[in-house]
């Protein structure tokens, strides 16, 4: 047929009429967006609450305006990290969408082959189609002949056969149904073509398309906030609550005090009785809130980001990071993420049952003549690359695995003169080449298994000996593979020629070769180990379910028999009580749909838990989208990388499995270093309480308090973020969906350490301590309460009872301890009228380290208790 394509002027008028065929790119944040959004966490509100306030007093003549400007500095830099960091982010996701997105493509125009950008395609244009290539657009074939691979769409990896269809008159108005994605003509964007080729008639390009079907409804899904970003709302409330009755209260006892006491000296004397009252409950709330904690946080989240780009892992959504760790249900795809997700020869049995592979050196003749047999009645072959293009996914395998190249592609060909050529038919379910050679012409044969065992009497061995075949032991081999979820393809060859849709009863038989999309190494270890930590791992396929059944065993995703493993079809007709029933058992769905995975995903979040989903096609995305982590492979289909929050860049499930460590890692390190932050927030307020009711002085200044909670403790956030991921957090429950920030154990912990740490602190007004520090208290103080933390922190970074375990691992704990003491030296000796503090002596030093170290065996105590 001719095929002239589109005139210049008709594509113009189409791309006026139906549009590009561009998808929209995802909404981009500015640097604004991102910093309202650090304005809408609790703790940030109450920053700027905290600073109006000291703010307004000091204008007012009470109070010092340098606590507004800590505040200020510290909200600044949470800003400032917090912005850089999505930023970044989000400049990593769209260059790698912009990389995977450029198509070239050949279209006809005005009788010419032209190589032009996808997006510069229209409807009526005529693009050619070959093996290797992503289909552009929709559209239908009208001419040659290929296969194409729509699991993007569907998630079936069977190959679909296209061809054009007599007399097709295209229909614009009629609705696409999933049975148009494996009917004979029908083409769809995003798809593959995996082998032959030929040229299709574009009819829905960009928004219109399938693809972008699936794109649209990501906007109807919405993103729940994470257990971690709920955990830090309800502590911001509960603490700045505390917080806030704790100033109230002594806020009010003060003025309550001074009326008793003293009573009123006129208006002025009240105004600054309360003004003074007022800040010193600022000064408490300063010391009971965790000021530093969001800044800490997008510090932790900014490095567990940069470790998982080297474990294979892109965070598109950084705070999803410690979501991972939570997940109770991991749903995840066969076909190349279990799966090598591309068929990997097995084994290659002679007639007498001895696999002798695909080497040469070890088939001998027999791996010759199945060479032949490839080259010959196969479809694949090497492009200018010498990379394997054509014919089908068996083909393309075994010609890899015979390590063919063009110079033996050459001489076989040159050897082996074509005479006659049958096309593989699927109603006859064979192919057979007749070649001249020098003895004569022969017949190669390349079939199903049955049909090549049928008609064979004898087999040829590594020697090229032939001898008489016993049909039963070739069907054990058959059968044993098929058992295995093998796909098996039979050859063989016999002297003379092939007379069209006959096959003789005399075939020698070369070999039955067996292949399958094998389990990646790893995998079956990586789900038992998650298994064994209350993750369950369930396998949502396209695939049939004999075959999903085979690969959940042998990755142990199917383990014993109250396993469950259904069809879609099955899943879908059950209501949603009876799946809630069953749920806990299901570990594989087979020919799933969008539908299905979507509605597993709702299901379970109903059922409150955290689940994962794991997808590579444009059909997954909804599920991506809904699910509390989304997972994408590295070749995903863009739409499906866009509704993702982590890109798996090696497609590997062991990957996964190594976010849920690291995520567990994360959620560990941040309750670590709460223990470490919260009990010198509780004792801050505790002292800054007591000292004035009791004694009747300032235990710390403002600016002191802000100087520890802020300076001190995001230096430790670092400290504490580079903590390395154990392995003992894979022996843990996950927490769940709806999991507490700050656990029994860790409020125990607190409570404990808070307790001590007033004591201790307490221990500054005995007698022998008061003539040691004299003028110099408040300093001795100061240095106190930052050594006792550091301290503190060692001991709680470990569970037992060797502090210094791991350091080795994480240098930068002892790099922030140094600093920190380095800079409580500054401070003390430089700060001055500046922060309210005086130099210390030798022994004044010795005395205040000497109170802190009773830290440790304080919290040794409670270890032991525990």
């Amino acid at each position: 047929m001719t095929l002239n394509g589109l005139s210049l002027a008709a594509v113009a008028q189409n791309r006026k009429k139906y549009g590009s065929n561009t998808m929209p790119d995802p909404r981009v944040k500015s640097a604004w967006d991102f910093l309202v959004d650090v304005f809408r966490t609790k703790i940030n509100l109450i920053l700027l609450i905290m600073a109006g306030l000291f703010i307004g007093l000091a204008l007012l003549g009470y109070g010092d305006i340098i606590e507004a400007i800590g505040i200020g500095i510290v909200i600044i830099i949470v800003a400032i990290v917090n912005v850089i960091t999505h930023l970044r982010s989000q400049h990593s996701t769209l260059e790698l969408r912009r990389r995977a997105s450029v198509l070239l493509c050949n279209v006809i125009r005005g009788g010419r082959i032209r190589n032009i950008d996808s997006t510069e395609i229209v409807v009526g244009d005529i693009v050619l189609l070959q093996a290797g290539e992503r289909i552009p657009a929709d559209g239908y074939l009208v001419h040659g002949h290929i296969s194409v691979n729509n699991s993007v769409l569907n998630g079936e990896s069977e190959e679909v056969h296209k061809s054009p269809l007599p007399n097709f008159k295209y229909n614009r108005a009629a609705p696409i149904t999933a049975n148009d994605y494996t009917n004979a003509n029908y083409v769809f964007a995003g798809t593959t073509v995996h082998g032959g080729g030929g040229a299709m008639i574009v009819t829905r390009v960009g928004m219109d398309t399938e693809n972008a079907k699936i794109l649209k409804t990501l906007s109807d899904i919405g993103e729940e906030k994470t257990a971690l970003q709920h955990g830090l709302d309800r502590m911001a409330g509960v603490v700045g609550q505390i917080g806030g009755i704790c100033a109230i209260c002594i806020a009010v006892i003060m003025v309550v005090m001074h009326w008793y006491l003293d009573g009123f000296n006129g208006l002025g004397d009240f105004v600054l009785t309360v003004a003074h009252a007022i800040t010193l409950g600022l000064t408490i709330f300063v010391a009971a809130v965790p000021e530093g904690l969001p800044f800490i946080i997008e510090i932790i989240t900014a490095q567990n980001a940069h470790k998982m780009t080297r474990e294979n892992l892109l965070a598109k959504n950084p705070n999803k990071i410690p979501e991972a760790g939570n997940i109770q249900l991991l749903c995840t795809d066969k076909t190349g993420t279990i799966t090598y997700g591309k068929m990997q020869p097995v084994a290659n049995y002679t007639g007498d049952g001895t696999n002798i592979g695909f080497n040469q050196n070890t088939g001998g003749a027999a791996v010759r003549l199945l060479m032949n047999n490839i080259v010959l009645n196969g479809r694949a072959m090497l492009d200018a690359g010498g990379q394997i293009v054509g014919g089908n996914s068996t083909e393309r395998a075994l010609f890899g695995a015979l390590g063919l190249n063009h110079k033996m592609v050459s001489t076989i060909k040159r050897e082996n003169q074509v005479l006659t050529k049958t096309l593989f038919d699927s109603a006859t379910k064979f192919s057979a080449t007749t070649v001249k050679t020098k003895s004569g012409p022969r017949t190669y044969v390349m079939a199903a298994p049955e049909i090549i065992l049928a008609h064979s009497r004898f087999y040829v061995d590594a020697t090229g000996a032939t001898h008489p075949l016993n049909r039963a032991t070739v069907r054990r081999i058959i059968v044993s593979n098929a058992r295995r979820a093998m796909r098996v393809i039979a050859t063989a060859y016999y002297d003379g020629t092939h007379k069209s849709g006959e096959m003789p009863n005399d075939l020698v038989f070369i070999g039955v070769s067996a292949l399958r999309d094998d389990v990646r190494p790893g995998v079956a270890d990586m789900v038992t180990e998650l298994q064994g930590s209350g993750v369950s791992v369930m396998m949502i396929t396209g695939d049939i379910l004999e075959t999903a059944r085979v690969i959940a065993r042998e990755s142990k995703i199917l383990q014993s028999d109250d396993d469950i493993a259904i069809t879609a079809t099955e899943f879908d007709k059950m209501s949603d009580a009876a799946v809630k029933r069953i749920l806990p058992k299901i570990r594989v769905i087979a020919r799933a749909t969008p539908h299905t995975k979507l509605r597993l995903v709702q299901i379970a979040q109903e059922m409150g838990l955290c689940i994962g989903m794991c997808g590579d096609g444009t059909n997954d995305a909804p599920a991506l989208k809904g699910a509390d982590v989304g997972y994408a492979m590295g070749d995903s289909t863009d739409v499906c990388k866009e509704a993702s929050d982590i890109i798996i860049t090696d497609n590997n499930f062991v990957s996964i499995g190594n976010s849920i460590l690291m995520g567990r890692t994360f959620m560990h390190n941040v309750t670590g270093f709460l223990r470490f932050q919260l009990p010198i927030n509780f004792t801050l307020a505790a002292i800054s309480i007591l000292f004035p009711l009791v004694i009747g002085i300032e235990a710390l200044m403002a600016v002191q308090i802000l100087i520890i909670n802020i300076v001190i403790d995001s230096l430790n956030s670092l400290a504490f973020g580079g903590e390395p991921p154990r392995a003992e957090y894979m022996t843990e429950p996950p927490a769940g969906k709806n999991a507490k920030l700050i656990t029994g154990d860790t409020i125990a912990g607190v409570i404990w350490t808070t307790i001590a740490g007033v004591f201790i602190f307490t221990l500054t007004l005995a007698e022998p301590f008061v003539a040691i520090f004299g003028d110099a208290a408040m300093s001795a103080r100061f240095a106190l309460i930052i050594i006792m933390a550091m301290l503190n922190g060692f001991c709680v970074r470990v569970r037992g009872f060797d502090i210094f375990s791991g350091l080795s691992k994480n240098p930068m704990f002892l790099i922030v301890t140094f600093v920190v003491f380095a800079g409580l030296y500054a401070c003390v000796t430089f700060g001055g009228n500046v922060l309210s503090l005086e130099p210390l002596t030798p022994v004044q030093w010795l005395a205040t380290a000497g109170l802190a170290l009773l830290i440790v065996p304080i919290n040794f105590i409670y270890k032991m208790l525990r």
